[in-house]
């Protein structure tokens, strides 16, 4: 041109598009995927279980915040069910030490009829089942409150998700004796994390949510405790030990 400037058509910022909003601070979410789990397939069986127990158990946040839902409950079904089970032994079979070792009682008449090797095996038989019943009780439950809580934005399958993969934290009942306490710690911890990453909410939430249900009981139980000790205290021979009203 004439006035001898040269003019930029295709300029840093239309090439680099992202560049103005990483400049201005803004990121964009990270796009949600499968769990290594999910990926077995590709990176192989022992890879996906130990990626993901690892993940579960060191980084819950992270894994929940990019795993994805709306896709199915087939396979956090088959990890929950395998290491759950898995896990779930575990804790069983320090039990059943404890009782040939006369650490604990586990009933003499059960064990001296059927014997320890039979309960155990039935034990094992039983555990999968349970497991699989448990699964989706507890999902159900859990959810119901997380309604209730305004805490269920992403559905059923996303709390079903969490309460699946937080089944790895049963591997630690590995642990001689306290493996069953630690697990199930771990386990409650892994399931706030999971459910406020997964669901897109706050802590307070998911925190009320796992409340709730202690405190119905603890109601229920009260309700229940007043009337029986009323009537208790009604009771002649015990109100003759308790005057209360010669009070």
């Amino acid at each position: 041109p004439k006035c001898k400037q040269k003019f930029q058509i295709f300029s840093g910022e239309l090439a680099h598009p992202d560049r103005g909003a990483q400049e201005d601070g803004y990121q964009e979410e990270p796009r949600r995927g499968p769990s290594p789990w999910e990926q077995r397939s590709e990176i192989g069986l022992w890879n996906g279980i130990w990626l993901t127990v690892k993940q579960v158990l060191l980084g819950p946040d992270k894994l929940f915040a990019r795993l994805h839902h709306g896709v199915g409950q087939g396979e956090p079904l088959a990890f929950g069910l395998l290491i759950g089970s898995v896990g779930s032994m575990f804790s069983f079979f320090w039990q059943v030490v404890m009782v040939s070792l006369g650490i604990v009682s586990f009933g003499p008449p059960m064990v001296e009829q059927f014997g320890l090797v039979i309960i155990f095996v039935v034990l094992l038989v039983m555990v999968p089942l349970f497991v699989f019943i448990s699964l989706y009780v507890y999902s159900a439950i859990l959810h119901l409150f997380l309604i209730i809580v305004r805490a269920a934005n992403n559905g059923f399958e996303a709390t079903f998700r969490v309460v699946c993969f937080s089944q790895a934290t049963q591997l630690l009942g590995i642990i001689p004796f306290l493996g069953g306490w630690i697990s199930g710690l771990w386990q409650l911890v892994v399931q706030v994390i999971g459910l406020k990453e997964i669901h897109e909410t706050s802590y307070p939430r998911i925190i009320i949510a796992f409340l709730m249900p202690i405190v119905i009981i603890m109601l229920i139980v009260v309700a229940v405790l007043i009337p029986l000790v009323i009537l208790f205290l009604k009771n002649p021979s015990v109100s003759s030990l308790f005057p209360f009203d010669k009070i």
